[in-house]
């Protein structure tokens, strides 16, 4: 994966467009950039960006080939990656466990003593309440897009991940990605909370 986005930049850096093929001997990345709709990892949304302004002036292919078969090109890219390992390596503080966790916490406390601010800690009453006299049904979904807590909401190593967006299909569908995504605003699911569930129903998201 790290080589093919070293490879997106340099492309994208010295403007090689035109016809691009990119070989790859692991089956596995191959499928993990076929499953895009799946993926919700942010290095590998930058290299979907970089593959999405690539494919604005060149033609892409993405091809699996398998490994010790005497492709000239492969073995050039082992014989480059072994003469890596050979190299002096920037050294790196080795930590303890306790140390790790130590560190780990203070990050923690700091976060909770200090939120961040942003549109989704506004109210404008008590227990940032939404005046909705819709379906019952309906308000978990508006309480879920106020606080930004939506139910394919993932937390991995701290860091929260969103799908795609189902409507665009290029970015993670945050709560204010897909208000943005309809042209709607914050303020709109306090004001005319009906007319954002009917905007939300219409657009299947």
């Amino acid at each position: 994966m790290i080589a093919i986005d070293m490879v997106l930049v340099f492309v994208l850096e010295h403007e090689l467009f035109g016809e691009i093929w990119i070989f790859s001997d692991s089956r596995s990345v191959v499928q993990y950039l076929d499953n895009w709709r799946d993926v919700s990892d942010r290095s590998v949304m930058d290299i979907f960006n970089k593959l999405k302004t690539l494919c604005n002036s060149s033609v892409l292919h993405l091809k699996w080939i398998p490994s010790h078969v005497d492709s000239r090109y492969n073995d050039i890219a082992d014989g480059l990656a072994k003469e890596g390992t050979t190299m002096p390596q920037v050294y790196a503080e080795t930590l303890t466990k306790l140390e790790l966790y130590s560190r780990r916490k203070a990050s923690v406390n700091i976060s909770w003593r200090h939120p961040p601010i942003h549109s989704w800690y506004r109210s404008e009453g008590t227990g940032a309440t939404i005046h909705f006299k819709g379906d019952r049904k309906d308000q978990p979904v508006l309480a879920r897009l106020t606080s930004g807590h939506l139910k394919k909401l993932k937390f991995c190593r701290g860091d929260k991940k969103f799908n795609i967006c189902t409507k665009c299909n290029m970015f993670e569908a945050t709560p204010q990605h897909l208000l943005d995504c309809v042209a709607l605003v914050y303020d709109d699911l306090h004001k005319r909370p009906d007319f954002v569930l009917e905007v939300m129903k219409v657009n299947e998201i």
